[in-house]
Parts: structure tokens; C-alpha cells; sequence
């Protein structure tokens, strides 16, 4: 039952290149299936840290094979590249996506908090007792206005600038000045 799991911890600390811990390698020594698990793991790793040699797939000199080799040459170094940097660079990585959360959080919550605006909403509209109404009437302050009635403003001005840049850019000049003359 804990063989499976033993075996996917073994490729599990193997793939992430750490050492395993020794629980699991006493585990290794005392079963053969685990040990021979490792013993692969352990030997493919060698492998894919070496160095590609040029006397495999990759030998002749015809075109597919010299841009084989140099392809195979180019991941290798930008591997082993990438494997010297810094133990910190991870540190700062981790840092910065925290940092990068944290701003999307807060941004969210700043998008999404409505308290404020109900806020400042609080004199649009006040409810008056009425003494010859029974539930009361809703009284609309002054300096409200009808979105509705604010947007077609907005389209007609729209509208006029649109007609004046037309009547600027294609009537005839001379046709203008008449009409600014009468």
C-alpha cells in the first residue's frame, strides 16, 4: 500500500534535484522495489546532467545533423544557465508575485467597496413625514439630475459637434459665409 506512495516521493525529491530525506532512504534500503526506483531515478539524472555527446544521433555532416548538434548545445547551456543562478533570485520571485497579489486584492477591494459611495449618495433623495399621507412621500433634492435625461444631452452635444465639424470640413466656404452674413 505505501509502495506507490514511497515511489512518487522518490521521483517526486528526485525531479526537484533535493536529497531525500532519511525516512526514505532507509525505506529505499530495507525494499528492492524502492531501491531499484532510485537507482533509476539516480541514473537518469546522471544522464540528463551530462553533457550531450556529438557521436549520437547527431553524427554526419549533413545540415540536419550540425543544427541538431547546435540546438542541443544551446538548450544545454541555457540550462546549466539557468541552474547557477542565485538561491536569493527565487526569494525575490516569490516577493514580487506576493506583492503583485497583494495589489490585485487591493485593487478589488477598492473596485468593490461601495460603502463610500453610498456615502456620499445620502442627500439624492430624503423621505419627509407627511401628515396627510400615511407612509410618507420621497422629496428629491435640487441638484439631482435624471441620467437619462444627462445622457441625451450629452448625444445631442455630441450630435452639434459632429454637424459642425462636418459643415467645417466638407460645405463649401463660401456657402458658410453667406449664411454668416444673413
Amino acid at each position: 500500500m505505501m509502495t506507490p506512495i514511497y515511489k512518487f516521493l522518490i521521483n517526486w525529491y528526485q525531479a526537484s534535484d533535493k536529497d531525500l530525506p532519511a525516512w526514505l532512504e532507509r525505506a529505499c534500503r530495507s525494499d528492492k522495489a524502492l531501491s531499484k526506483e532510485k537507482a533509476f531515478g539516480d541514473v537518469l539524472t546522471r544522464e540528463l546532467q551530462r553533457r550531450p555527446s556529438h557521436s549520437g544521433s547527431f553524427s554526419g555532416d549533413s545540415m540536419a545533423a550540425r543544427v541538431l548538434r547546435q540546438i542541443a548545445e544551446e538548450d544545454y547551456a541555457a540550462e546549466q544557465e539557468n541552474s547557477r543562478s542565485p538561491l536569493w533570485g527565487a526569494w525575490i520571485r516569490n516577493a514580487g508575485m506576493a506583492v503583485a497579489a497583494l495589489a490585485v486584492v487591493l485593487a478589488g477591494y477598492q473596485y468593490l467597496n461601495t460603502d463610500d459611495e453610498m456615502d456620499g449618495e445620502a442627500g439624492v433623495v430624503a423621505v419627509v413625514e407627511d401628515n396627510s399621507a400615511s407612509d410618507g412621500i420621497l422629496e428629491i433634492a435640487e441638484d439631482w439630475k435624471n441620467p437619462l435625461d444627462q445622457e441625451i444631452e450629452y448625444i445631442v452635444s455630441d450630435a452639434k459637434g459632429a454637424l459642425g465639424f462636418l459643415a467645417n470640413s466638407f460645405v463649401p466656404s463660401s456657402y458658410l459665409q453667406e449664411e454668416d452674413k444673413a
